[in-house]
């Protein structure tokens, strides 16, 4: 089933699956790529980090770490391959997740996160970890 996101909603949804999509095809493209923050998920993260964030974002780096390790073989891990059209689901996956786990914590000691959203009847998963007044986006595709 095709994933459909409501672009008027999270407009970032089409940068995010077309910057995928050029990194799959082979670009040394740099990309950092900002997706929306609701008043809801900062409210939600409040008991799990210091300060309200800023931003959150994920760069060409990010996206070509989650083709190189989560694009092929995730099968024998009981899980999806990630294809460039599931990065849409990142804005929705972060805003309106339907259960935030705690996951320890990141080399700095930073909180790690775990979001996940189940979608037509595919479970995404996005493991965020926050910076300095920032957050990164890590995904991987459950079912």
């Amino acid at each position: 089933m095709a994933l459909i996101i409501d672009t008027s909603a999270y407009p970032e949804a089409l940068a995010l699956v077309g910057a995928a999509q050029s990194i799959w095809e082979g670009s040394n493209v740099s990309v950092t790529i900002n997706i929306s923050v609701s008043h809801a998920l900062n409210d939600s993260l409040r008991g799990y980090l210091d300060n309200d964030i800023e931003s959150i974002f994920i760069t060409d780096s990010d996206i070509r770490h989650i083709r190189k390790t989560h694009s092929d073989g995730e099968k024998d891990r009981g899980q999806v391959d990630v294809k460039p059209e599931d990065f849409a689901a990142l804005p929705l996956i972060l805003n309106e997740f339907d259960s935030l786990i705690p996951s320890g914590k990141d080399k700095l000691g930073n909180a790690r996160l775990l979001f996940a959203k189940d979608v037509n009847g595919m479970v995404y998963v996005a493991t965020v970890q926050r910076g300095q007044k920032e957050t990164r986006n890590k995904i991987s595709l459950e079912k």
